[in-house]
């Protein structure tokens, strides 16, 4: 069996509206980081609880960032390995991947706490947001943990730094709308990762999510800001109706369509969702609104799809009206090894 070196590694004080910057150290290749949230949260006064936002309590995280910049050229050549963003997402679109990663269950808040709904009192929570660098889609699923040796199997250099960077919310307002109460935070901000000794390179991975607003129903909606580099492994659909609430819904997407020279793929949303079942990727007993997961990969990387001239179209609806609905996408996307 590899190494395992599974630790919680830095802290910093939970301090509304100020990032948290953790330095990676060297060594090894992490299978799963994890952003934690240990806190007293105390709500206070004001007369109104508001409406929750999305995911609620998930929004006391904004965003999460790994930042990968590669170190300079040795006697033995460049760096193989992608830099830039390697992980740039919400934390909604991260806990709902998590889902396929928890026999099918959702799990936000260890506790299921959701600070009372907005309501005044004294919480104390646990939030552990998942980074998967490993995938549990893959037979072989930890090929594309993020490498963090100093050096390849060819000698050559990887990174010189890996910074993870944690946006945080500012005021409770972000996590219910329309509500005018007080929040502080007293707790720490954790980076927790296990990490395996492997004995070869790994399959550079980028993991992103974004939206695309509805502004009317359409029958060939195209996401413009959907990446168009390296393969996708896999992609998670968060259908959100109504701003600014962004609750969950199945009456948005009505089918996806995409053609590209190896792919041919057209389903309604129903199908879409049976998949998801029959796959094994969520538990059936366990509320699946909203959430549409598409394994690109069947289990072999190598069946990842590119994503150049990879065309797709939604069939979309907007109940709520120009602007009010959208899709959040998260996407995961594989990269050869430079020669």
């Amino acid at each position: 069996m590899a190494y395992e070196d599974t630790m919680q590694r830095a802290e910093f004080p939970f301090t509304p509206g100020v990032p948290v910057v953790f330095n990676l150290n060297p060594g090894a290749c992490i299978v799963e980081g994890k952003v934690q949230i240990e806190a007293t949260v105390t709500i206070s006064g004001g007369t109104t609880s508001g409406t929750q936002i999305g995911d609620g309590i998930v929004n006391l995280v904004r965003r999460i960032r790994v930042l990968a910049n590669k170190a300079a050229p040795n006697a033995n050549g460049a760096s193989r390995y992608p830099d830039g963003a390697l992980v740039n997402c919400s934390p909604q679109t991260l806990l709902r991947y998590a889902t396929i990663e928890h026999q099918g269950k959702y799990v936000a808040e260890q506790s299921g706490s959701n600070l009372g709904n907005g309501a005044a009192g004294v919480y104390n929570i646990f939030l552990s947001i998942p980074i998967y660098f490993g995938d549990s889609v893959l037979l072989n699923n930890v090929q594309t943990a993020l490498n963090m040796n100093p050096t390849d199997s060819q000698g050559r250099p990887i990174y010189s730094a890996v910074q993870v960077q944690v946006e945080l919310a500012a005021a409770l307002s972000e996590l219910f709308s329309g509500n005018d109460r007080e929040m502080v935070v007293a707790g720490m901000v954790r980076w927790d990762d296990t990490r395996l000794a492997l004995s070869t390179d790994t399959i550079p991975l980028k993991q992103e999510d974004h939206y695309a607003l509805i502004m009317a129903a359409y029958e060939e909606f195209v996401d413009a800001a959907m990446p168009n580099d390296g393969a996708f492994e896999s992609w998670l659909i968060l259908a959100q109706q109504g701003s600014p609430g962004l609750q969950l819904s199945d009456g948005l997407i009505n089918r996806l369509k995409l053609q590209g020279s190896q792919l041919n793929y057209k389903r309604n949303w129903q199908a879409m969702r049976q998949a998801m079942i029959d796959d094994g990727w969520y538990d059936p007993a366990q509320t699946m609104t909203g959430q549409f997961f598409i394994d690109w990969t069947h289990g072999l990387l190598a069946n990842s799809n590119a994503a150049a001239a990879l065309q797709h179209q939604f069939s979309v609806n907007n109940p709520s009206g120009a602007g009010l609905d959208r899709l959040r996408i998260y996407t995961r996307r594989v990269f050869g090894l430079a020669s």
